[in-house]
């Protein structure tokens, strides 16, 4: 399960009446009132305006009404995973399928660029895909923060275009219990046959998805 946003609502409506905060993250706010005791949860900080975002409305709005001292928190900035060797990453990853309630911040997959702006030592891959396998396929949900008096949607339209040919439109798929799946790409030449991927399937039921996308029609 995911951390859902209306404990983000629920102290906005109690920090309506009037209990000031600041300071930084982690710290603990005096309150006239009785601070909620906060169920254990994972919380994954991330990267840009949205780790500042939520530095605010923790200071302002969750660390005076509510007791986290449960929580478990993980930096998962491009630094920190960095000086970490991704350490950090897979403890975020243990601890998420031990507790079972994750929030996650968006994070930064590094570019090249940004790799050599930061200094990191490698590209670090995403990190998503890290946390779908050590939760077992779980769904990372998204949702908008809404901010009262700030106006969503867009004015003008917006036209969206995506790859429509190969991919999932040509897939072949099959459903399979526990045992390999390998994936072998034979050269129309009569060449030596490469693999492309291999992977053992613990579970009775798995869904096996195999596709491609010609890349001689994207310009």
């Amino acid at each position: 399960r995911i951390a859902q946003p209306a404990m983000l609502r629920t102290a906005a409506a109690l920090s309506r009446g009037g209990v000031a905060a600041s300071g930084p993250i982690g710290s603990r706010f005096q309150s006239t009132a009785t601070k909620i005791k906060a169920p254990p949860m994972v919380f994954i900080r991330g990267e840009e305006m949205t780790r500042y975002c939520m530095d605010l409305i923790m200071q302002r709005w969750i660390e005076p009404h509510f007791d986290t001292s449960a929580w478990e928190f993980f930096d998962l900035s491009c630094k920190s995973r960095d000086d970490t060797e991704d350490k950090v990453l897979y403890d975020a990853v243990a601890a998420g399928a031990r507790i079972g309630a994750i929030f996650k911040e968006p994070t930064v997959t590094p570019t090249q660029e940004q790799k050599e702006l930061l200094g990191l030592k490698k590209t670090w891959g995403s990190p998503n895909g890290a946390m779908r396998k050590g939760w077992n396929g779980i769904t990372i949900s998204r949702d908008t923060i809404h901010i009262e008096g700030m106006e969503l949607g867009y004015k003008r339209p917006v036209l969206f275009e995506r790859h429509a040919v190969g991919g999932e439109y040509g897939a072949g798929f099959k459903t399979v219990g526990s045992g390999k799946v390998l994936t072998l790409f034979l050269p129309k030449d009569g060449g030596n046959a490469t693999i492309v991927d291999q992977r053992e399937l613990a579970d009775d039921n798995n869904a096996v998805v195999t596709y491609h996308n010609p890349l001689d029609n994207v310009p």
